[in-house]
């Protein structure tokens, strides 16, 4: 590639910049950006042209527990830290709360950026901060679907969803800590039934109707006995 097509490829690139700030404002750049590092482009990518998502599960607030709680420990234990350390040794201190709260970050950007998506046509995951990990499944290759929900995990909605086929070594085998786990296998298994054809019209979602027996004429229904009555003459 010459310097001249390097150059006017950044420069086209850098004035559609400039125009989605005109158009949208700054503030919902910056906001469209904070929320794609935290997993939302990565689903975007993944999806293909009139492609349906059934459901898309982030992981559940309990998983947010341990980076949250290093990030906060981080803080109050820098701090303190910092406030009885003298001020000629304040750079160690603060070189190890930095990495503290890097750590955490890093940590809950790695929860944040797992997502695990059902489609009309596949289950795929895409987790990762900086080596992005994809992988994908079609519906009609899930062949058993385990929930799995303990006690602990029941209080607050939480479970882990297990999908198994023939190749059991694959990214998508066990989704941990994610909510309403029994809707989205009922999703994956109702999606499943329809592409196979045991549910009718996928589009409508209505049950087939069952084939009634053909009704005989009614000339060939035999005549059934009645009692003699009599009848008033008019």
């Amino acid at each position: 590639m010459s310097f001249s097509n390097l150059f006017g490829g950044a420069t086209d690139g850098f004035l559609r910049w400039l125009d989605r700030i005109a158009e949208d404002g700054l503030h919902r750049m910056f906001w469209r950006w904070f929320t794609a590092m935290f997993g939302r482009r990565l689903v975007v990518r993944k999806l293909i042209d009139d492609e349906e998502v059934l459901s898309h599960a982030r992981h559940h607030w309990v998983a947010y527990i341990k980076p949250v709680a290093i990030l906060l420990a981080g803080v109050i234990f820098g701090m303190l830290w910092l406030w009885w350390s003298p001020i000629d040794t304040l750079g160690f201190p603060l070189l190890v709360m930095l990495g503290v709260l890097g750590y955490g970050f890093f940590k809950l950007l790695a929860v944040a950026r797992d997502r695990f998506v059902i489609t009309d046509s596949r289950v795929f995951r895409v987790w990762g901060v900086f080596s992005i990990q994809e992988a994908e499944m079609e519906i009609v290759r899930v062949l058993d679907i385990t929930v799995e929900q303990p006690w602990n995990l029941r209080m607050v909605g939480a479970g882990n969803l297990v999908l198994e086929n023939a190749a059991q070594e694959q990214g998508l085998r066990r989704i941990e800590l994610i909510p309403q786990t029994s809707q989205r296998a009922r999703v994956i298994h109702r999606r499943r039934r329809q592409m196979l054809g045991l549910l009718g019209d996928e589009d409508s979602g209505s049950l087939p109707e069952p084939e009634e027996p053909p009704k005989r004429p009614r000339s060939e229904h035999p005549r059934r006995p009645r009692p003699v009555t009599a009848r008033w003459p008019r």
